[in-house]
């Protein structure tokens, strides 16, 4: 037993001292790989576990399968570390271990389905792109895992701006965690003269998969990235909105309606850094990381706090100007002046938001109990169903915090959702027969299945969303 004990601490000391060869960033960024130390998967808390066997820690070349495998687990190794604190027990939300799928066929697409996290393939004129290659898009889908891990019950709840959220949520993941590269931190601080709003390899999100799908469909994603967190749109119900629409427009289609809370979350960090650097036109990139930690603080608190309703940027907005209050007085204001710019929060405080706790500071989210989400049986045959109804989880627990417009009834948000869905092909219907018109080439996110004797909507998965149209 002592053997293999010192067997296995050589193994790891031996790991330890390897260094592998991974992107900073996404692959398209045009920066070239950087040298790290060998990350462990299987690391507590958040581990994960690769469905292919490791190949030994080595800088291998750009393009070889050995070093798409090391920069995964480098960019998802990283995600985790910094969210392990901020996830209470500590494990995601099938168990302690997430399964990697890091090439699950050939798709322009990546997706979290609550059973791993699946990246794919796909060939184009500029070479093959693997999803699973670029950091950013793998702490987008980390970023799915992770707050489904804090806040489960947002789902299945039928509410387009719960779903957006959940996608902004995986865009700020990408930040978060790109933020932990001193190297990085130095690139941007240097490219934006300090002033973080502003187009960067920070704001571009997944630049080579943008550049693929701008390839077969030239309006669907940003023509720099696939979508950038620098951007001019402000909050607009999205039941006003159109269900899709070219990526220089606001539509409903939940990837392109997360432009709106992701900017304002970028935008917010560079308020904070301003707030607290030395020298404002020159913040180090010790006060960046310092505040990229903070944020992280202030918005997993704010998701635990806040209350799952059909305006839940809102919610989270105002949970996160009530954190930050209790933490920092310019961070609140920062983030105030933020969210009421983009019109998520009215212009003046919510007397709710402004309810600041003490000024300990809260390393972990707080655990808020509220009633479960209720459940809505919708008509079925208005979406082409012969008969009965069709049950669906709602976004309707109780508004905790004050709201900036007159929020669409929790029966109004639901039935918009699942008409949405209708609309872009993204429900299997199995073997139920319906009118409504669908896709047989779109990725289905939710299923009907047959429950307790009547039909119910189920969400599958989220993916990647690679077309906001």
């Amino acid at each position: 037993m002592a053997r293999k004990k010192r067997a296995k601490k050589v193994r790891r000391s031996q790991r330890a001292a390897a260094r592998i060869l991974t992107w900073e960033e996404d692959p398209g960024s045009g920066v070239a790989p950087v040298a790290a130390p060998t990350p462990d998967p299987a690391g507590k808390p958040l581990a994960y576990r690769f469905a292919t066997p490791a190949p030994p820690a080595d800088e291998y070349a750009v393009g070889t399968p050995a070093f798409r495998h090391w920069v995964a687990v480098e960019a998802l190794r990283r995600g985790a570390d910094f969210f392990a604190r901020r996830v209470p027990g500590g494990e995601w939300q099938m168990g302690a271990t997430l399964p990697i799928r890091l090439d699950a066929g050939e798709d322009l697409n990546a997706y979290y389905d609550r059973r791993a996290l699946h990246f794919f393939h796909a060939p184009t004129s500029a070479g093959v792109v693997y999803s699973g290659e670029s950091p950013d898009i793998l702490c987008h889908e980390m970023g799915h895992a992770i707050l489904d891990s804090v806040k489960p019950e947002l789902w299945d709840a039928a509410s387009l701006e719960v779903a957006a959220f959940h996608e902004s949520f995986g865009d700020m993941s990408s930040i978060l965690c790109a933020l932990q590269l001193p190297s990085l931190r130095h690139a941007v601080l240097a490219d934006t003269g300090g002033r973080l709003y502003r187009a960067s390899r920070l704001s571009r999100l997944a630049e080579q998969l943008g550049a693929a799908v701008r390839a077969q469909h030239p309006d669907a994603v940003d023509p720099d990235c696939l979508r950038n967190a620098v951007n001019t749109f402000v909050y607009q119900d999205p039941l006003t909105l159109p269900y899709s629409a070219p990526a220089a427009q606001l539509s409903s289609e939940s990837h392109s309606f997360s432009r709106v809370f992701t900017a304002a979350f970028l935008q917010s960090l560079g308020g904070m850094l301003a707030a607290i650097a030395r020298s404002p036109a020159a913040p180090t990139e010790q006060e960046l990381l310092q505040v990229s930690h903070d944020l992280g603080d202030i918005l997993m608190s704010a998701i635990a706090a806040a209350p799952v309703t059909p305006d839940f940027y809102a919610q989270v907005a105002a949970a996160m100007v009530e954190e930050a209050a209790g933490r920092n007085a310019a961070y609140a204001s920062a983030l105030q002046a933020t969210f009421a710019r983009r019109g998520i929060l009215p212009v003046t405080p919510a007397s709710t938001a402004a309810r600041a706790r003490s000024t300990r500071r809260v390393a972990r989210p707080r655990r808020i109990t509220r009633r479960p989400l209720e459940c809505l049986c919708l008509d079925a045959c208005e979406f082409g169903f012969a008969r009965g109804t069709l049950r669906v989880t709602t976004a309707s627990q109780a508004p905790a915090f004050v709201r900036a417009t007159v929020a669409p009834t929790v029966q109004q948000a639901a039935r918009a959702f699942v008409e949405h869905l209708f609309r872009r092909g993204r429900i299997d219907v199995g073997r139920h027969r319906t009118l409504a018109a669908a896709s047989p080439h779109a990725l289905k996110t939710h299923r009907v299945i047959r429950t307790d004797g009547e039909l119910a909507l189920q969400r599958r998965l989220f993916d990647c969303g690679c077309r906001h149209g």
